[in-house]
């Protein structure tokens, strides 16, 4: 594995793979599933540790030639660069070997993991436009690739829907990267110099082209350097893609196609709008698809940090807001410590049949729901007045009706398709939508139908996403802050899960919610137990 790249050693058919063979000792082949530019795709056993694995062999097309050497050093290029690469969402490999002699001059082959979710151009051929909900976790899971790519010097340079792959973990789908044959290494990249490929513009005197067309950057299409903007391009395009089902820059000849790239701004409008997509997305994805690289994102943190806040349609009140209030910065949600457990104690909790007298608040005016054009109520965040919760653990049992604890109403969700709603006593409402993380970590996407949503400190926003407990606020589009929610996720201790709720401590049974996320509205108001996991809550005979 540590040699060079080095061209086949003469122009001959490269060794026939068939079913039932086994290479490198250990990988059983089972099946083509694929093939196309330089390679051979099988399906594959690794008969040591009995599992699935894909192999990948070149194919030997372009023999001796200028174009057939650069296939063969990109092919082996590949397996070095995935082999540095070891985020999570981005494809792994096992083994590189040769087929055949048993040294550098046999054909290579890649044994990588075995994706059965298929790519992300199947599954929009069989599902259609995906969902924002849907598209969110796949974009971000490919920033984070990327993201460590880059860092690294490496630019994918190929970024399309068939190089997003889907493996399944249980009835989920998780998305990663592949196909790094024809990454360009930065020069400052200097470690590991020997194992890269030459640069590819003009080979053997022939002009050889490094991209796809449908989704490539400009300077791509010009034959100029390429840069992290470069793979930002491709993704935003991936995007579209995604929420619409249109590739942009299909079906044009390279000369069309670039001309057309300084149009996307238009593309983008004609393909989202009719779709109902906000404008601060369209807006977003047509700075990430800017003919001039220096004038795009700089960085996919940038855009994937953007991307969560903004794609979700705006709800029918925020419609009539200007649009220079519903910009939002990148979320920096706050962490909320974890509680000590203490010993179990008899629980104060009590079923109510009727929800106790709200608490008077004072007005600054008399103001009609949902209007933002009379003077309102600016509150501070109430979690910045409360001790920390300390003391005796209070254990609640389930009820389908809500439960009186000090001055908050606590209230048992069971959600079934992973969103509901929720509100505060003055009728505040949010929606809920619990997703999985790109890591198998769940995120919680929550959206205003009252009002605008905001991390503290942070400008009013559509929705925001929150990957960690923290404190969020609900504002008004000229930032003032209305009410508060503090998200927790529990402590386990044995077979509770212990929540701090204000300067108390909560705990319900593992068995009746496995999952249960806190949404606290705070003093005086409401509290949820929102999971997906665990017992149907019991009816209470009244």
């Amino acid at each position: 594995m540590g040699t060079a790249p080095k061209a086949p050693r003469d122009g001959s058919t490269p060794p026939e793979i068939k079913v039932g063979d086994m290479v490198l000792e250990r990988y059983r082949v089972a099946e083509q599933i694929a093939s196309g530019g330089h390679s051979v795709v099988f399906r594959g056993t690794d008969e040591r540790l009995s599992r699935p694995v894909c192999i990948k062999v070149f194919s030997g097309l372009g023999g001796q030639s200028g174009v057939g050497r650069t296939s063969y050093e990109h092919f082996v290029q590949e397996a070095f660069a995935l082999s540095r690469l070891t985020h999570p969402n981005t494809l792994r490999i096992y083994d590189f070997g040769h087929l055949g002699p048993k040294d550098s001059g046999g054909m290579p082959l890649q044994v990588c993991e075995y994706m059965n979710g298929g790519t992300l151009s199947q599954v929009i051929r069989e599902h259609g436009k995906q969902s924002v909900v849907e598209t969110l976790p796949v974009i971000a899971a490919m920033c984070a690739a990327l993201s460590e790519a880059h860092g690294l010097g490496i630019v994918h340079r190929d970024i399309k829907p068939q190089n997003i792959l889907f493996g399944t973990v249980g009835t989920k789908k998780l998305p990663k990267l592949a196909d790094f044959g024809i990454a360009k290494w930065s020069a400052d990249a200097d470690e590991h110099k020997e194992k890269r490929a030459d640069d590819t513009a003009i080979v053997a005197g022939q002009k050889l082209a490094m991209y796809s067309p449908s989704w490539a950057a400009p300077e791509q299409l010009a034959g100029q350097p390429v840069s992290a903007a470069t793979d930002i391009y491709s993704l935003a395009c991936v995007a579209v893609y995604m929420l619409s089902t249109k590739a942009i820059f299909a079906d044009e000849d390279v000369y069309a196609g670039y001309k057309k790239r300084r149009h996307a701004d238009e593309l983008v409008r004609e393909a989202l709008r009719p779709l109902g997509i906000s404008r601060p997305v369209i807006e977003l994805l047509t700075r990430a698809l800017m003919f001039d690289p220096k004038r795009r994102l700089a960085k996919v943190e940038e855009l994937a940090s953007e991307l969560a806040t903004l794609l979700e349609p705006v709800t029918e009140e925020q419609h009539r807001l200007p649009a220079e209030e519903t910009k939002s910065l990148k979320p920096a949600a706050e962490p909320v410590g974890a509680a000590s457990p203490a010993p179990v104690a008899n629980p104060p909790a009590v079923p109510v049949a009727a929800a106790p007298t709200p608490p008077v608040v004072p007005q600054v005016a008399s103001t009609p729901a949902n209007s933002y054009s009379q003077p309102q109520l600016v509150r501070e965040p109430w979690m910045v007045n409360i001790p920390h919760a300390a003391g005796p653990v209070h254990r609640l049992a389930l009820s389908d009706v809500p439960l009186a604890f000090g001055d908050r109403r606590l209230h048992f969700v069971k959600v079934v398709n992973n969103v509901v709603d929720i509100a505060s006593r003055d009728n505040t409402r949010v929606r809920v939508t619990l997703m999985s993380g790109p890591l198998g970590n769940r995120i919680v996407h929550i959206k205003g139908l009252t009002c605008f949503i905001s991390h503290l400190g942070g400008r009013p926003s559509p929705a925001v996403v929150v990957e960690h407990p923290g404190d969020i606020a609900l504002v008004t589009p000229r930032a003032q802050e209305i009410g508060h929610i503090r998200l927790a996720t529990g402590s386990p201790d044995g077979a509770q899960t212990v929540y701090p709720l204000g300067s108390e401590l909560v705990a319900v049974a593992i068995e009746d919610c496995a999952d249960a996320i806190l949404f606290d509205f705070g003093p005086g108001s409401d509290a949820y137990f929102v999971y997906t996991s665990g017992r149907t809550i019991p009816k209470i005979r009244r």
